[in-house]
């Protein structure tokens, strides 16, 4: 459901550093080697969770913690919706590594100038899209919803009633922000079978119940190429798979237990936030943070940030780029994101290890930050850097 009302979000304020629950603390930054701008983060797991824009020197420049209490929030970042500037947050509850919440567009009075209700956190992307007979642009949010079903999961060694257990079916959205429109909508069960996860039924997803459902597949991003066919990401499969935009079929696939794709130099598993760099046709360049860990199977190395070309006549995908942790031992079990900046420098969150790191485009690190306390569980899945013009007063 998409709200189009505007309503005015209480409570948010501009802090100084002395008077924010939670600092940015700066390890690493290389004068003249980073990239202008400001650091978004939306911190769980630590005192004054929130979203917060910091400085490259560690100072608070915008705090709202606690301000969109109760629940957690995500994504927090710049975005563009209606051709200007805006701020774009989810909140909502999560538990079991999904969530049901609301996707909020946020005005410089930080009021909601738009919302879509009831879709998880893994993914909220505006994309623009022409209208190829007039000429006109919306904004579309891509975005994911994770809803858990019945079916028969014996086979996967998990008895129930009547041999149905409990599974999550993802689904990609397209959302239409002007008129609240669903677009399109894509169903991992449709078009994935059960028997492509590395995850198998445990724990918390051990799919007796549905609240413990079997997250099978774990939608992590979802981006959109120029044909109008969409790229997504399945942390559980270990695969980027390109879906139809025209009927959901899968295009190909890159990784996984049925790669399309031959793969030189190259491995990857549990990934995050594969975005498309650069869309040439039959050269397509994608980014990802590679997580090479998910908390459910062992660890697969340290986790890093890829650039990826695939070359989609050929069939083959090559690694261009990695880009390695501040020290070893870095295995983020959830989360992650890379930003490709201006002069090919790249922006890393790290997921579940609280830091932040800058790169020039030979890998070389010139800015790397932390928050919360290492070690502890203190996270922002996602980690953003962009321009901060500051909240204009209501």
């Amino acid at each position: 459901m998409l709200l189009s009302n505007t309503i005015a979000l209480a409570g948010f304020g501009l802090l100084t550093a002395a008077q924010s629950p939670l600092t940015l603390d700066v390890d690493t930054n290389i004068a003249g080697s980073v990239i202008p701008g400001s650091i978004y983060l939306a911190p769980n797991n630590v005192p004054g969770a929130g979203p917060y824009v910091f400085s490259l020197s560690g100072s608070t420049v915008f705090n709202g913690a606690g301000k969109l209490s109760p629940g957690a929030v995500y994504d927090f970042q710049p975005c563009s919706y209606n051709k200007t500037g805006h701020f774009c947050i989810w909140k909502g509850a999560v538990a079991s590594g999904y969530g049901t919440g609301d996707a909020l567009v946020l005005n410089d009075h930080l009021e909601v100038e738009q919302a879509v209700q009831n879709v998880g956190f893994h993914e909220f992307n505006i994309k623009q899209s022409p209208n190829r007979s007039n000429g006109a642009v919306t904004d579309t949010a891509l975005l994911t919803v994770y809803t858990p079903v019945r079916r028969d999961l014996s086979a996967f060694g998990v008895p129930n009633e009547d041999d149905q257990g409990w599974v999550i079916d993802c689904h990609l959205r397209a959302v239409d922000l002007g008129s609240g429109k669903v677009v399109f909508d894509w169903s991992s069960l449709d078009h994935v079978p059960l028997s492509e996860s590395y995850v198998l039924p445990t724990g918390t997803i051990n799919g007796l119940t549905e609240r413990f459902a079997w997250d099978y597949f774990h939608l992590s991003s979802i981006d959109r190429l120029s044909s109008g066919d969409y790229i997504v990401s399945s942390r559980h499969t270990s695969t980027i798979y390109c879906v139809s935009g025209k009927d959901g079929s899968v295009v190909w696939r890159l990784g996984g237990k049925a790669s399309t794709f031959k793969l030189k130099g190259l491995k990857f598993s549990s990934q995050h936030d594969v975005r498309v760099v650069k869309d040439d046709g039959n050269i397509l360049t994608l980014s990802m943070f590679d997580n090479a860990y998910n908390t459910f199977t062992p660890p697969q190395g340290d986790s890093s940030g890829k650039i990826i070309e695939l070359n989609v006549a050929k069939k083959t995908a090559r690694l261009v780029h990695q880009y390695n942790p501040p020290q070893a031992g870095f295995q983020s079990g959830d989360g992650g994101s890379l930003m490709v900046l201006p002069k090919g420098n790249v922006f890393i969150g790290w997921g579940s290890i609280p830091f932040v790191t800058e790169h020039t485009v030979d890998g070389r690190l010139v800015y790397s930050a932390h928050f919360g306390v290492v070690g502890s569980s203190a996270s922002s899945y996602r980690a953003f850097k962009g321009p901060f013009t500051g909240i204009t007063s209501a």
